[in-house]
């Protein structure tokens, strides 16, 4: 039996890794259980190393979505198809924290076009890289990023001023609210073991999201607001004292099936923590 149902409030996937991200009304998991169409796609900078939006962080105001063939970018009033078959093979350098040094990686550059709309958006020499599967999985282990609407309401609490779209800002893949439409609890994710989605997979907890300095960056802006940081600081040390950051939780599908938004969701809490 559930110790709380709730239900799935939004869902949203990102084609392009460290890009703004596409809402949609269905999530399809592969047979590892991850989101299909997520974070197949990166970018990398003029040393040929992948960069992300702490770094560069005007790519939020690039939006992408999945198309039937590839991507569509839309940036600078303008939209951009991309192929997902065409570019040439490259190799991608990309940093490993957990060996302190960098891995190379397989890719496929997605060609000058988009690289022009990156360099309009950003001011930087940037390309867009279609990922190899094996690339996607190190780049991104973690299937699923998930976060309660409470946890949400908290952190806007926590600011002085109001917070601009805070669900955006933490890139979540599934928000979850109350099973009657009001808030769940803050942080009722920090206690979730497994969220079974009725008539659909599992999603099983696998650790706690460490937060950096994405979640500062305005998604209407691109600009950095620090404030946004500190008070996800001060949250996470009433919650974890020494402890690294922590907002929303990262968890791995069952194997293959689909999310819908206004699904049942039945939570299994750990109360003993």
């Amino acid at each position: 039996m559930a110790d709380l149902v709730a239900r799935i409030a939004a869902l949203w996937r990102y084609p392009v890794k460290s890009c703004a991200g596409e809402p949609v009304e269905r999530l399809e998991l592969d047979a590892d259980g991850r989101p299909e169409g997520d974070r197949g796609w990166g970018i990398v900078d003029a040393a040929g190393e992948l960069t992300w939006m702490g770094a560069q962080p005007r790519l939020a105001l690039v939006c992408a979505r999945l198309a039937d063939d590839g991507l569509e970018l839309q940036a600078q009033g303008r939209v951009l198809g991309v192929t997902a078959t065409a570019g040439e093979a490259i190799e991608i350098r990309a940093w490993n924290g957990e060996h302190q040094g960098f891995d190379t990686l397989q890719g496929w550059d997605a060609g000058d076009d988009a690289a022009a709309l990156l360099r309009a958006t950003t001011g930087e020499r940037l390309r867009l890289v279609r990922l190899s599967t094996e690339a996607r999985r190190s780049l991104a282990p973690n299937a699923l990023h998930l976060v309660g609407d409470g946890s949400l309401r908290a952190w806007r609490e926590a600011l002085a001023q109001p917070l601009n779209r805070p669900a955006e800002r933490t890139r979540a893949n599934l928000l979850l609210h109350a099973e009657d439409g009001g808030e769940l609890p803050p942080f009722i994710e920090d206690i979730l073991i497994e969220a079974r989605i009725v008539g659909g997979p599992t999603l099983r907890r696998t650790s706690p999201c460490v937060r950096c300095v994405v979640p500062t960056v305005d998604p209407a802006s691109g600009k950095p607001q620090p404030p946004a940081l500190d008070a996800l600081i001060r949250l996470s040390a009433e919650r974890a004292p020494g402890a690294a950051v922590q907002f929303g939780i990262y968890a791995s599908g069952s194997g293959a099936g689909r999310l819908d938004v206004g699904d049942r969701v039945e939570l299994t809490l750990n109360f003993s923590g």
